[in-house]
């Protein structure tokens, strides 16, 4: 049974968002990605809910279109009764099994629009040098497959050489959207052990999925504290 989306309201203030962004609060885009993270969307479909909108940016960029509330849709020229509710994580996962066909996401595009463009990334998780905490805004993920600190904790505890690990979300300056960062507390270089953690973690992402990797210092250590708790510690 199809829902009522004349009524709909994920209760998120994109406009609030937009405007602490553009008067440069750092933390906002942060915060909005946190409450999405939770939210559903009313996404336009053309034909059949199968057939999601696609809308082309000035850029040339395809944007999948996505709105907050049924009174932030009505600003849309299509037809209103061709729109579907879904989650957040959906969308999210449509943009990354897409394969380049859709650039991101445009929230509210007839307003105060959120754009968030899809991150380079393949399809396997993927780590870089560990640039420090002061390279990123950490934040504590919304929500993470519960698969995934279980399987890794299991990998951990075989190694023998973890101490802590753990799961955030890191936001460069650049990044529109924050990607899963995981810190790992161990004796060992980084070349040895995090291929093995990216292959453990394949299975459980998909295209444009990405997962930074750190080995954990001092400042990162005291910095991953400041946000959450080791989902594992030996």
């Amino acid at each position: 049974m199809s829902r009522d989306i004349k009524n709909f309201n994920n209760g998120i203030d994109v406009d609030s968002v937009a405007d602490r962004i553009a008067a440069g609060d750092n933390d906002a885009l942060a915060q909005f990605f946190s409450d999405a993270a939770g939210a559903e969307f009313l996404v336009p479909f053309k034909g059949s809910p199968n057939n999601l909108a696609v809308l082309n940016s000035p850029e040339g960029e395809k944007m999948l279109p996505a709105f907050s509330s049924y009174e932030a849709f009505e600003k849309c020229p299509l037809e209103k009764k061709n729109a579907v509710i879904m989650p957040f994580s959906r969308l999210d996962k449509i943009v990354g099994e897409s394969r380049g066909a859709i650039d991101g996401l445009v929230i509210n595009p007839h307003g105060k629009a959120l754009v968030c463009k899809k991150q380079p990334g393949g399809a396997s998780p993927t780590y870089q040098k560990n640039e420090g905490p002061q390279s990123f805004r950490l934040s504590k993920p919304a929500s993470v497959p519960e698969a995934i600190p279980a399987v890794l904790s299991g990998f951990f505890a075989g190694t023998g050489k973890v101490y802590k690990a753990y799961l955030l979300w890191a936001q460069k300056n650049a990044e529109i959207v924050p990607h899963l960062f995981l810190v790992v507390d161990f004796d060992g270089k980084p070349e040895e052990l995090f291929p093995k953690i990216g292959e453990v973690l394949r299975p459980y992402f998909g295209e444009g999925d990405r997962v930074e990797m750190a080995k954990a210092d001092l400042k990162l250590l005291e910095a991953a504290e400041k946000v959450t708790k080791p989902f594992y510690k030996k």
